[in-house]
């Protein structure tokens, strides 16, 4: 824990956004997260969101781990697609290894970085400069207040 007693955490995507609005299920809630203009869907347990309290106009925090971030090359979202969360951005960076990947992504919402195998960044022929979508599947996302 850190002197604050905040907890801190290996998830590299942490954003910072305001609740717009809840819907508990008898299991599962979607919760709906603006950040910076843009809405992330969160499908967590029910039991999480009440443990959190959550409400329209909490300040939360979007917790997405690097390796449930998947990319498409372009801007325009992917119609025809489950994938609720696609937050378009640019590539700013890519850092190869002999298998995998580091995207870096800016979005209007803050930096995204996607694990991705080095044989996808070749078969997108990705480059720094390019206009990319990030998805991300509302069960992977994860909330913090």
């Amino acid at each position: 824990m850190s002197v604050a007693g905040q907890l801190e955490l290996s998830t590299r995507n942490q954003l910072s956004g305001r609740v717009a609005g809840v819907v508990n299920g008898a299991v599962m809630a979607e919760v709906v997260v603006e950040v910076a203009g843009m809405d992330f869907v969160a499908a967590i347990t029910r039991h999480s969101s009440e443990r959190l309290a959550l409400q329209s106009g909490d300040t939360v925090s979007v917790l997405i781990k690097a390796t449930e971030v998947t990319v498409a090359k372009g801007s325009e979202p992917i119609e025809r697609l489950s994938t609720r969360n696609q937050i378009p951005g640019t590539l700013e960076r890519i850092e190869t290894g002999a298998v995998m990947a580091e995207l870096t992504i800016a979005t209007a919402g803050g930096e995204i970085v996607a694990a991705v195998t080095q044989a996808s960044v070749a078969r997108l022929a990705l480059e720094a400069g390019d206009d990319v979508v990030a998805l991300v599947k509302a069960t992977e996302v994860m909330l913090a207040k």
